[in-house]
């Protein structure tokens, strides 16, 4: 019976597999790559939100222009404030004009920053997957957490330490 216990707690102990943790967002911080990714992504957020600035002060300022003609009729006759409601009529459909290709440049910036970050960072997520998936293989790791992704989400319900290897990580990435 004893022999039967010590077998079976060494093959339990044999297959036991080790539980890890990792940093993600620190792993990647540190990288060089992901930092140039991220200047370019601003980058081009920057310039789409200067572009949207500038066609929203441009509808802005077309539609002050509109309401003082208006309030410069204020109290003038009838038909002057007709010929100027009529001469506004133009000016209301380029407003709704720009208006919805302000809304069109939006999306398409949107959609565009959203490319971008595919296009810049997954190269980079699978870099470090890969790594991971390395590190854990050499250490004999089963499970490892990502804490930057585990932690802030609440599905990290406890954490009592555990092996950190993102120092194995970003050793293995050359970092």
């Amino acid at each position: 019976m004893a022999l039967f216990s010590v077998l079976l707690f060494g093959f339990s102990a044999i297959n036991a597999q080790s539980v890890a943790h990792v940093n993600s967002q620190e792993i990647l911080e540190g990288m060089p790559a992901f930092k140039e990714a991220q200047t370019k992504i601003q980058s081009e957020n920057d310039r789409h939100k200067a572009e949207i600035e500038r066609q929203q002060k441009e509808i802005q300022d077309i539609y002050a222009k509109a309401q003082k003609q208006i309030e410069a009729v204020k109290g003038k006759s009838e038909a002057e404030q007709r010929k100027v409601m009529q001469s506004l009529a133009p000016v209301e459909q380029d407003l709704q004009k720009k208006q919805q290709a302000l809304n069109e440049y939006q999306q398409k910036a949107v959609q565009s920053i959203s490319k971008m970050q595919a296009e810049l960072l997954e190269p980079i997520y699978k870099k470090v997957q890969n790594a991971i998936e390395i590190v854990g293989g050499k250490e004999n790791i089963g499970y490892i957490f990502d804490l930057a992704v585990m932690a802030p989400s609440g599905s990290l319900v406890y954490y009592g330490g555990g092996k950190d290897v993102s120092a194995l990580v970003k050793k293995q990435l050359g970092l």
